[in-house]
C-alpha cells in the first residue's frame, strides 16, 4: 500500500483515447466537448487505455524487478505510510542486510529496528519481522500464495495478502489501497464531494469487477502510478490522464463546475476551524525520536532516562520524567525498547534478544 504522493510531472496528455506528449510550457488544454459518463460496461475500454499507458510510462520501482514473495512482503510494508522515493533506497539496504524470511526471523529486534530507523511507524518493523518468523515455523520458510493463508500470518490484511499473491504470485486478485480506491472512485463515483459513501466493500467489490483477465498485477500497479503521479488526492492532473475521456468526476467537472478534490475542511469529521494536530510535539513525534535516539546507540547499550530526555528534547526539564516514562513504557508495551531499573536508576535501551531457534514446524500448513 503506497502512502499517497505529491503530483509529479506528467507525462502525456490523452485525446479521444489516444496518447499524446505534453503540451508545451505554458499551452492551454482545451476541451471541445464533455466527456459522456463512463459506464462499468466501457471497462474494456478503460482496460485497454490504462495498460497501455503503464507499458510506456510504469514507474522504475526497485520492488517491481523480482516477484519474489519475501521482497513484495518487505515493499508493502514499507509502502505504508511512506512514499516511494524514500522507501527506494532503503528498501534496497534491507533486502541486503536481511535477504531471506529466514535472516530476518532470526535476527535480533534491535537489528531490525537499526535497519529500518528513519522510515517511521517502528511497528511496521516488528510486525514484519512476527511474520517472517510465522513463516519460518509455519510454512517452511516461505510465504503462501493464497489470499486465505496469508491473511492467517500476523498483520497480514486484505490489501496486504491481495498485493503478494497478485504481484508474487501472479494470481488473479484485486487490490485497493488509498490511490486505487481514489482513482476507482473518481472513474465510476464522481467528484470526492459526492462520493463520501464509496466505502470498502463497494471498492472491493468495484476493483474486481474490471480487474482485466491475466493482468492483474500491471493493472493493479497501473492504477497505483495514477493515483500516486496523476490523480493525486489535491489538484488531481486531469488533461495529463490516460483515463479522462472515461471518468465520471471530470465529466462532473467539466459539465458543472464541481471541484474533483475536496477541501479538507469540508470533508466528514472535519470540524472547521479547527487545526489538525501537529505532530512536532506530538506524543508520535517522541515515540519516534526516542526509537531513533537508541538505533544510535552501540548494540548492547542504554541510556539512563533522564539522559534520554535531554537527546530528544532540547528544553527537558526534570518535572518531564514522568510524562518521558508513560512515553518509554507505551514503546516497551509495543515491544520496541526494553527497560531495566537497577539502583534506582532507569535505562533505556532496545530490545536486543534474538530468537536463534526459530525452526520449522514438523508438519507446516
Amino acid at each position: 500500500m503506497e502512502a499517497e504522493e505529491q503530483a509529479q510531472t506528467p507525462v502525456i496528455a490523452p485525446q479521444q483515447g489516444g496518447l499524446l506528449p505534453p503540451p508545451a510550457s505554458g499551452a492551454a488544454v482545451r476541451f471541445t466537448a464533455v466527456a459522456p459518463k463512463p459506464r462499468l460496461g466501457q471497462a474494456t475500454e478503460l482496460q485497454h487505455t490504462l495498460l497501455a499507458w503503464y507499458d510506456w510510462h510504469k514507474r522504475d520501482l526497485p520492488w517491481r524487478h523480482s516477484p519474489d514473495p519475501y521482497a513484495v512482503l518487505v515493499s508493502e510494508f514499507m509502502l505504508q505510510q511512506t512514499q516511494a522515493d524514500r522507501v527506494a533506497p532503503r528498501f534496497l539496504a534491507f533486502l541486503e542486510q536481511f535477504p531471506t524470511l529466514e535472516a530476518l526471523a532470526t535476527a535480533s529486534t534491535a537489528a531490525v529496528l537499526r535497519a529500518w530507523s528513519g522510515l517511521g511507524y517502528n511497528v511496521r518493523a516488528l510486525r514484519l519481522q512476527a511474520i517472517a518468523r510465522e513463516a519460518v515455523r509455519s510454512y517452511a520458510g516461505r510465504l503462501p500464495a493464497e489470499i486465505d493463508e496469508l491473511m492467517r500470518l500476523p498483520g497480514v490484511g486484505r490489501y496486504t495478502a491481495a498485493a503478494i499473491a497478485s504481484f508474487a504470485y501472479g494470481r488473479q486478485a484485486a487490490t485497493v489501497d488509498t490511490n486505487i480506491r481514489r482513482v476507482l472512485r473518481r472513474l465510476f463515483v464522481g467528484v470526492d464531494a459526492v462520493a463520501a459513501a464509496f466505502g470498502d466493500a463497494k471498492a472491493w467489490q468495484l476493483a474486481a469487477d474490471v480487474l482485466p483477465l491475466g493482468r492483474a498485477a500491471d493493472w493493479n500497479q497501473a492504477l497505483m502510478d495514477v493515483g500516486a503521479t496523476i490523480c493525486t488526492a489535491r489538484q488531481p492532473a486531469c488533461p495529463y490522464c490516460p483515463l479522462e475521456a472515461l471518468c465520471q468526476a471530470r465529466h462532473d467537472q467539466l459539465s458543472g463546475g464541481t471541484p474533483i478534490d475536496t477541501p479538507a475542511s469540508a470533508k466528514p469529521g472535519v470540524v472547521s476551524g479547527r487545526q489538525p494536530e501537529r505532530f512536532a510535539g506530538s506524543s508520535r513525534y517522541y515515540r519516534g525520536r526516542i526509537v531513533r535516539a537508541l538505533t544510535q546507540l552501540e548494540p548492547g547499550h542504554g541510556v539512563p532516562l533522564a539522559r534520554l530526555g535531554q537527546q530528544i528534547k532540547e528544553d527537558f526539564a526534570g518535572y518531564e520524567t514522568t510524562w518521558l516514562a508513560g512515553v518509554v513504557e507505551g514503546l516497551a508495551r509495543d515491544g520496541l525498547v526494553s527497560v531495566q531499573e537497577a539502583d534506582g536508576e532507569v535505562t533505556v535501551s532496545l530490545p536486543e534478544a534474538g530468537v536463534s531457534d526459530v525452526s520449522p514446524d514438523p508438519n507446516p500448513a
